[in-house]
């Protein structure tokens, strides 16, 4: 797969993970978890798929990616401490988590752009 294929690939993951976590929030509170744990699992293959392509970029495009890579791991750092909150509190996280995956999507699409 070539960067611009994988990192099409990438973006399309990120807006995933964007939407999973906006149904995650529609839902109730008791019954975000699932969601969570899902969209986690997806941002971590996502964040593989970052990490490999990082290198493979010209220098502002990789610049971009290790951006989209910081915000992936925050939004992981989040999704894990939401797993161990109560409800209400998972909630409040998952409403971060969206605004974390938003900015993931950003610098994604920024990084194809660069490299385009």
């Amino acid at each position: 797969m070539d960067y611009n294929a994988a990192m099409e690939r990438a973006l399309a993951q990120a807006r995933q993970v964007q939407q999973q976590v906006g149904e995650a929030l529609s839902v109730a509170a008791e019954q975000l978890k699932p969601q969570l744990q899902k969209s986690l699992d997806d941002a971590k293959d996502l964040q593989s798929t970052f990490v490999k392509h990082a290198e493979a970029g010209n220098a502002m495009a990789s610049e971009r990616t290790q951006t989209a890579v910081t915000h992936l791991n925050d939004f992981i750092r989040m999704g894990s401490e939401a797993m161990r909150e109560s409800a209400e509190q998972t909630r409040q996280t998952a409403q971060k988590m969206m605004e974390e995956s938003r900015k993931v999507v950003e610098a994604a699409a920024a990084a194809t752009k660069e490299r385009q």
